[in-house]
């Protein structure tokens, strides 16, 4: 076994994990943040934000997933 390959793997396997793990708590941060207040007013800026985070996050494991599995090819 090629000690590289493995040394590849894992820097990616734990970049993506960490990537996704931020993506989800800016996005619950974010959401939180956006909550409508008492007057029915809602900060869509960071509701969108959390959306984003959200999207970017299924749109990753999308992708991981059609990697992992060789019938989507």
């Amino acid at each position: 076994m090629n000690l590289m390959n493995l040394t590849l793997v894992l820097v990616v396997a734990v970049g993506v994990a960490a990537t996704v793990s931020t993506l989800y708590a800016t996005a619950l941060r974010l959401w939180a943040v956006g909550e409508v207040d008492s007057r029915g007013n809602a900060n869509l800026l960071a509701r969108t934000g959390s959306v984003l985070c959200f999207s970017a996050c299924v749109a990753i494991v999308l992708f991981a997933l059609w990697l992992m599995i060789p019938q989507f090819h």
